[in-house]
């Protein structure tokens, strides 16, 4: 009995026989055609990600950057996040910080609701 049987107990192993292949693609939906808007994702390291966030706005899509990488560079946090304060603004979008890593940018039209939603509670 080795130190991991000790630890955890022992275990059996189950006989390759047993495994079952599982067939997902019927949870998966299909796309049949174009959407209107999409959620985009960024992973913003510097200000070139920038034009490319901007862009993707003005086409009237949703961009969720990371700026996990930038926390190490305030500096460059700050410039980042005014610029993308400023065209939330110039096109009536909205931006929301989603946690310390993260940061949504909606183009016109809509707004993040900054309001949580919570489940009814029974007493």
């Amino acid at each position: 009995m080795g130190i991991m049987d000790k630890l955890l107990g022992k275990t059996e192993r189950v006989p390759v026989e047993e495994y079952e292949e599982l067939d997902l693609s019927e949870y998966e939906a299909e796309i049949i055609s174009e959407a209107e808007t999409y959620i985009k994702v960024a992973e913003v390291t510097g200000l070139n990600e920038i034009p490319e966030i901007r862009r993707q706005i003005y086409e009237g899509n949703i961009v969720i950057a990371d700026v996990a990488f930038l926390k190490h560079d305030k500096l460059t946090m700050d410039r980042i996040l005014k610029d993308l304060r400023q065209l939330a603004e110039d096109v009536g979008g909205d931006i929301v910080g989603l946690g310390e890593d993260y940061v949504i940018i909606t183009p016109t039209g809509i707004k993040v609701d900054r309001n949580k939603i919570k489940g009814v509670r029974t007493r």
